[in-house]
């Protein structure tokens, strides 16, 4: 019982500080962060995935506080590094977890040694996802997050079983990098629907 008791409170606090990086602010007009106008149905999208990169974070911290750093993993893999949307895609169509490693692996040697035809789904802005409509620096930034998700993933899977104090603080530390790259994001631009 004491130890649920000790992981709770860890894991409110650690979701109240998630939670609050949205940056709402009372009204659009009082809004000085740089706004994005979207398309109505890609804006719901993009939204969308925000609410479930959110709920992704939330599943991480679970993770986190049941000692389950290997799942925390996954969901960071999973969900949120790049090429999140084909992993996903992959495992739903009965990838086994070696296909999808196998995949991740070539997709980042891609990426690493330039090879990869910049804006074909890479992040640039000329492929199929959101960074067609994004500017220069949303993009960046998003490049950070996922870079993040992945540094997460590695900490954490990196971690003994059961994780050690030193293995804590070198996976909260990759999940404040993770966190930090949503606020940063969130403090610097809001999304409009174009009319």
């Amino acid at each position: 019982m004491r130890q649920q008791v000790t992981k709770r409170p860890f894991r409110a606090i650690l979701l109240a500080a998630v939670l609050s990086m949205a940056g709402f602010q009372a009204g659009a007009e009082d809004d000085q962060r740089t706004a994005v106008t979207l398309p109505g149905d890609v804006a719901a999208d993009f939204l969308a995935e925000m609410r479930t990169h959110l709920a992704n974070l939330d599943d991480m911290v679970a993770a986190l506080a049941a000692d389950d750093f290997k799942a925390a993993a996954r969901v960071a893999e999973m969900h949120m590094t790049f090429g999140h949307r084909r992993w996903k895609r992959m495992a739903e169509s009965g990838a086994s977890d070696q296909e999808i490693a196998a995949a991740k692996q070539r997709f980042k040697q891609m990426r690493e040694s330039g090879s990869a035809r910049p804006g074909r789904g890479m992040g640039m802005g000329m492929g199929r996802g959101f960074g067609r409509f994004m500017p220069d620096d949303f993009r960046a930034m998003g490049a950070a997050f996922h870079e993040a998700a992945e540094s997460f993933a590695t900490a954490a899977k990196a971690a003994s079983s059961p994780p050690s104090p030193k293995d804590y603080k070198a996976v909260l530390d990759a999940l404040g990098t993770v966190t930090a790259a949503c606020r940063g994001c969130h403090d610097a631009f809001r999304i409009e629907v174009a009319k």
